[in-house]
C-alpha cells in the first residue's frame, strides 16, 4: 500500500493477486464419499482398490486394476481396464480399453467413489476447513488466496457471483482481512427502498432540514463509522442514483440533507452483485466511473464450476437440519450424488436447500429422488469437453459463446477456459 500521511483512497489498494501464480498439479479430488487427494503423475499409472485404500478409503466395488490414467502431449486420458463395475466420466460408462480425454472438471466415478479431475489444482493435498460459513474443501482456493492478500484499510471491494453462491457469507471474511471488526458490518440492499428516500437513508439529515425533521439522523454510512458496509445488489441501483455513491466511494465523504458541508467517514465499503457490471457498462446501464471505484473485485464461483465441493456442502446443509449425515446409516446412492454434481444449479446453494427440503430423509438420498426433483428421468450424463465437442458446439451456434455454453451444459467462463485450453480462442 502507498505510504503517505494523507487519508488512503481506493487507488492506494491494488487488486489482490489470485492463486494463478501458485503452481498447480494435476489431481483427482475425492468428492464422495470421502474428501481424499490423489496427485497424478504424467506417466501412465493404474488405479485400483489398493491404490485408493492407500489414501485411507476402502471401496469394495473397485477392481484390483480398475482403470489406467496418464498424459499424452499435455492432455490427460482415462481408460477403463475391463473393471467389474465400470468407470464413468460425466455419467457415461466408458467402453473397456478405449481411452478418453479428460477435461478439467470432469466427474469421474470408480465403483462407488467419485472424483473430480483437475488439470491444475492449486490448493493443498488436504481438504480445506470451512471458510467462515462457506464450505469448500477444494474449490475456493482462488477466493481464499485473494482475500488473504487484502491489505488493511478503507478499501472498496466488489464481490461478484451468481445468485445463491453466498456473497453475503464472504463479506465477514473480507472485512476481517481489511482489519475491520465483522461485528461492525452493516448490510443494505440498495434497491430495497424508494428513490426519494435514498439520500436520507444513506447519508442522513440535519435537524430542521425538512418538515418533520425534529431531530437529526446519522444515516447508514455514518452509523457504521469505523466499520464496514455491504451494499447488496448494487447492479440493481437505478442510473439516476448511481452518481450519489461516487463521493463516498472516492473521498469517503457523505453530504447529509440540510448540511452545509460534507462529513468524512472511515469505512470499508463492499458491493455485491449477481449481474455482469462490465456488460452493464457496455449497455450504458451502469456507470463506468462507479465501477472503476471498485479496484478490488472478488469472484465467488458457482456450484456448477466446483462439483468437487457439492457433497461436502450438502453434508453441511443436512447436518444443520438433521444432524450428521452418516452413509452407513442413511442410504446415499453414488449415482444420486453423481447426478447432483452434474446439475448446473442455477440458484446454487438455494437450489440445494430446496432439494434437501423436498427429500424424504428417512429414505435417504436415492437416484429416484434426484430424478423426481430435477424433472429428469433420462440418463445421467453430460458431454465430454474434448476439443471436438467444444469446436462442434461453437460451430453449431455460429460462435455464439453463450449459446454454445448452454448447449454443452457449462457456464460461459468454463467454456472460455476450455476454448483456451484447446487452442480455440
Amino acid at each position: 500500500m502507498t505510504t503517505s500521511t494523507r487519508r488512503p483512497s481506493t487507488e492506494d489498494h491494488a487488486p489482490p493477486s489470485t492463486s494463478g501464480d501458485i503452481p498447480g498439479v494435476p489431481a483427482l479430488l475425492g468428492a464422495f464419499p470421502r474428501t481424499v487427494f490423489l496427485r497424478l503423475s504424467k506417466t501412465e499409472e493404474t488405479l485400483g482398490r489398493d491404490h485408493i485404500a492407500a489414501l485411507g478409503h476402502t471401496d469394495p466395488k473397485m477392481s484390483g486394476e480398475h482403470a489406467r490414467i496418464g498424459a499424452k502431449r499435455g492432455t490427460f486420458w482415462l481408460e477403463d481396464n475391463a473393471s467389474r463395475n465400470g468407470t464413468f466420466v460425466n455419467g457415461q460408462r466408458l467402453s473397456p480399453h478405449k481411452p478418453v480425454e479428460l477435461a478439467d472438471g470432469a466427474v469421474v466415478r470408480f465403483g462407488t467413489t467419485i472424483f473430480v479431475f483437475r488439470d491444475s489444482h492449486r490448493g493443498g493435498a488436504e481438504p480445506a476447513k470451512p471458510f467462515g460459513k462457506l464450505v469448500g474443501p477444494w474449490g475456493l482456493t482462488d477466493l481464499r488466496v485473494a482475500i488473504g492478500r487484502l491489505r488493511p484499510g478503507p478499501s472498496n471491494v466488489l464481490i461478484e457471483g451468481a445468485t445463491g453462491v453466498g456473497k453475503e457469507l464472504v463479506a465477514p471474511e473480507v472485512v476481517t482481512s481489511l482489519g475491520r471488526d465483522p461485528a461492525r458490518l452493516g448490510i443494505l440492499n440498495v434497491a430495497s427502498f424508494p428513490e426519494t428516500m435514498f439520500d436520507a437513508q444513506l447519508f442522513g439529515w440535519e435537524k430542521g432540514a425538512f418538515s418533520g425533521a425534529v431531530q437529526s439522523s446519522r444515516g447508514f454510512f455514518r452509523e457504521y463509522e469505523g466499520g464496514s458496509v455491504f451494499l447488496d445488489e448494487i447492479g440493481e441501483l437505478p442510473a439516476s442514483l448511481q452518481p450519489k455513491l461516487l463521493r463516498v466511494l472516492e473521498n469517503r465523504e457523505v453530504f447529509p440533507i440540510g448540511a452545509s458541508r460534507p462529513t468524512r467517514v472511515d469505512l470499508a465499503i463492499l458491493g455485491a452483485t449477481n449481474r455482469s457490471l462490465d456488460e452493464m457498462v457496455e449497455d450504458n446501464d451502469f456507470r463506468a466511473d462507479l465501477l472503476a471505484r471498485f479496484p478490488i473485485r472478488l469472484s465467488v464461483p458457482p456450484l456448477a464450476e466446483r462439483p468437487e465441493d457439492l457433497y461436502s456442502i450438502f453434508q453441511a446443509l443436512w447436518h444443520r437440519v438433521h444432524g450428521p449425515l452418516d452413509p452407513s446409516r442413511t442410504v446415499v446412492h453414488p449415482e444420486a450424488i453423481e447426478r447432483l454434481m452434474l446439475h448446473d444449479w442455477p440458484a446454487n446453494v438455494r437450489d440445494l436447500h430446496r432439494f434437501l427440503a423436498a427429500l424424504n430423509t428417512e429414505s435417504g438420498v436415492r437416484l429416484s429422488a434426484v430424478h423426481a426433483f430435477l424433472g429428469d428421468r433420462g440418463p445421467v450424463s453430460a458431454p465430454l469437453l474434448t476439443k471436438e465437442t467444444v469446436a462442434e458446439a461453437l460451430r453449431s451456434c455460429d460462435n455464439n459463446q453463450s449459446a454454445a455454453a448452454r448447449k454443452l451444459g457449462v457456464s460461459r467462463p468454463k467454456l472460455r477456459r476450455e476454448m483456451k485450453r484447446h487452442g480455440l480462442s
